[in-house]
Formats: C-alpha cells, sequence, structure tokens
C-alpha cells in the first residue's frame, strides 16, 4: 500500500558553476562540485548529455539526498554561458568584500564575445576557481595577503578600463590582460604547489592558457595574437618594431598597483613558503 505520509525529496534550481571532479564510473555516475551564491557542494551526477570536460556556468538543479559519501544530486543542468560570474559565485570566497561582482561586473562591460569567453574560461579553470580569490599576490612583497591577488589584478584592469587616449580594441585587450597577467602564480602561491618559483609564473600562465588562446585566436586572429604576445607567447605579426603600447601601459599600472602597497619593511607571512622563491 502506498504510503501518502512520505514527501517528496526537494529539488532547487538555480545558476551555478558546475565542476567535474572525476571521469564516470561503469555505471556512468560522477562527482561534481557545484558553486553557487551560497557556497559550494559536491554532488553526484547521472547525467549523460552533458559536456563535463570543463566548467562551465547555467541552471542546475539538485535534490537533496540521504548518502554517506555526499547529499546532493544534479539532476539536470542547462549550460548558459552568457551568466555573469557573480551570480554563481559566492562572494565570501574572497576575503575582500565586494571583489567578486566587481570583477564580474569588468567582465561583463567586454563587448568583444571572443574576449570575453576567453577570460571566462581561464577564471573557470579548476586552479582559478580553487585559488584565484583567495591568493596573495606575492610571497611577501605587495599584497602579500589573501585576496591580494584578485585584488592587485583588478585594480590594474581597471586603471585600464578608465584610461583614456587608448583604442576601444586595445583597451579591452589590456583589461584582459590586466586580469590575467599573473596568472601564473596561481600555480605558484597554493598548497599544492610549494617549491615552484614564481619568478617563472608569466610562462606558466602562458603554458596554462595556450588552450584557451588558440580558442581565442581563432575567433580573432589580431585580438588573439595580441594577447599571446603580451602573456608571454611570440610576437604578433605588425609592421614596426615597437612593442605594443596597450603592454607599456599596463606594465606601468600594475608597477603603479604595486608601488602603492609595497611595504619592504614587512616580515615574510608565515605561509610556509621560503623567501628566496619570492618572484614579485
Amino acid at each position: 500500500m502506498l504510503d501518502t505520509t512520505l514527501k517528496a525529496p526537494q529539488t532547487m534550481r538555480y545558476a551555478a558553476i558546475l565542476e567535474p571532479l572525476t571521469d564516470a564510473d561503469a555505471e556512468g555516475a560522477r562527482l561534481c562540485r557545484v558553486h553557487h551564491r551560497n557556497g559550494t557542494l559536491e554532488a553526484w551526477t547521472w547525467l549523460p548529455a552533458i559536456d563535463t570536460s570543463a566548467a562551465m556556468t547555467g541552471e542546475v538543479t539538485t535534490m537533496e539526498i540521504q548518502c554517506a559519501d555526499t547529499e546532493f544530486l544534479v539532476l539536470g543542468f542547462e549550460p548558459l554561458p552568457e551568466i555573469p560570474l557573480a551570480e554563481a559565485l559566492d562572494e565570501q570566497r574572497c576575503p575582500i568584500p565586494g571583489l567578486v561582482p566587481q570583477v564580474s561586473d569588468l567582465i561583463e562591460s567586454l563587448r568583444s564575445a571572443a574576449l570575453y569567453r576567453f577570460v571566462r574560461e581561464a577564471l573557470l579553470h579548476p586552479q582559478a576557481l580553487a585559488q584565484f580569490w583567495t591568493s596573495p599576490a606575492s610571497r611577501r612583497d605587495h599584497h602579500a595577503h589573501a585576496g591580494g591577488l584578485a585584488a592587485h589584478t583588478l585594480e590594474v584592469a581597471t586603471m585600464v578600463a578608465s584610461s583614456t587616449g587608448v583604442p576601444a580594441d586595445d583597451r579591452e585587450i589590456g583589461i584582459v590582460y590586466a586580469l590575467l597577467h599573473d596568472y601564473g602564480k596561481l600555480w605558484c602561491y597554493g598548497a599544492s604547489a610549494w617549491g615552484r618559483d614564481s619568478r617563472a609564473h608569466e610562462q606558466i600562465g602562458y603554458e596554462a592558457l595556450l588552450p584557451a588562446l588558440d580558442r581565442l585566436i581563432e575567433a580573432e586572429p589580431e585580438a588573439g595574437a595580441k594577447l599571446a604576445e603580451l602573456l608571454g607567447g611570440p610576437r604578433a605579426p605588425r609592421d614596426t618594431p615597437y612593442p605594443l603600447a596597450i603592454g607599456k601601459i599596463v606594465r606601468a599600472f600594475d608597477q603603479m598597483s604595486c608601488e602603492k602597497t609595497r611595504r619592504p619593511e614587512l616580515s615574510p607571512p608565515t605561509f610556509g613558503w621560503p623567501a628566496s622563491l619570492d618572484g614579485g
């Protein structure tokens, strides 16, 4: 006989980032992480038609379950690449209030669809999801505190966005370059990366961004080639011997941001990193 006192499990649908954690097992199940406005949760899913090779924004439907390992199932996911990051990330993941929505708003201001997709793909990388919002920008120099990397890159990018006399297309390239110019530090300052020399962070970041850069170059060859050069790749084709002007502008703003917070008298923070490996 049907027990009418039993309540159906509650389901919820909301904007989120779906991040794969494991490959599908023999029964088609995989573990994933769901990032949303109120935090994160881990869940199992049997969804067969979702490309879960990389993190994606969209609307997820979850159901709470009783299980020893995890308490949620992902029942549905509709990929929506236009969802702003601030709608799918909890603001508390960065210790600096307001920083997550400010970065998201700056990205949303980009007119170039290809650059928009590129920078979002970079910040949806598992390493960025794990550390971009909490990493310092240096071990003991400028912005040497939790959230310092995101604060520093946002400050530089905001200065580029508000600069005058810069062509609109170059300004957008400069904004993206500013947001990602220290991207390689995500592999230098995390607990899993002790011993990596941060002085090599530009090359580390460039190599991590290569797949996304290839897609950007295919979509917008000129902008992609310029950004690849700025991030440490080969020189973009042009008729003059001069370096890219937008690169010089971003580097000047980078130095200004560093000097504003550089305090040499501070002792190295107790993060367990050898001071000799600090590359700024």
